[in-house]
């Protein structure tokens, strides 16, 4: 099997994430940086962009995985009923990459955070990328990463 490209190798929605990031170090009351100031803080709207970005395979890659994108256009989809948008061809695998990289900015939105919908959308799509990618079904990828979120 050929492993396809993930999102953050295609594309990422820097200037929104970045946006995001600012507004989140601004936050003084109800944000967890502010219980200990640790040194290299990382913006968690950033680290959750680059953390999607990274498990989620690209739907415009030839090898992509079939599951995978029948997937991701129905969250999408359901997700986009739900909270409203544009219109799109979720059979095209470009439009659906649009769409995902569209979502990743959003969630990258401290005010999103704890959003039902999109930890729900989120949760689905990387349980479906890591089943369509040969983890074992009923199981979670690991993640591991020591310099993430607080430090």
């Amino acid at each position: 099997m050929t492993y396809p490209k993930r999102l953050i190798e295609v594309d990422l929605p820097i200037k929104k994430i970045s946006a995001h990031a600012r507004r989140e170090k601004s936050i003084r009351h109800g944000h967890i940086s502010t219980l200990h100031i640790w040194w290299a803080r990382r913006p968690l709207a950033a680290c959750r962009a680059v953390i999607c970005a990274a498990l989620w395979p690209d739907p415009g890659d030839s090898d992509c995985p079939e599951k995978f994108k029948t997937e991701a256009a129905r969250l999408m989809k359901t997700f986009r009923d739900k909270r409203g948008g544009k219109p799109r061809n979720w059979d095209d695998g470009v439009e659906l990459r649009q769409a995902l990289l569209d979502f990743i900015a959003d969630f990258a939105n401290w005010d999103n955070s704890t959003n039902k919908d999109f930890l729900e959308t989120s949760r689905a799509l990387t349980q479906v990328a890591h089943e369509s990618l040969g983890g074992e079904p009923g199981t979670r990828p690991l993640v591991v990463d020591p310099f993430a979120g607080g430090g």
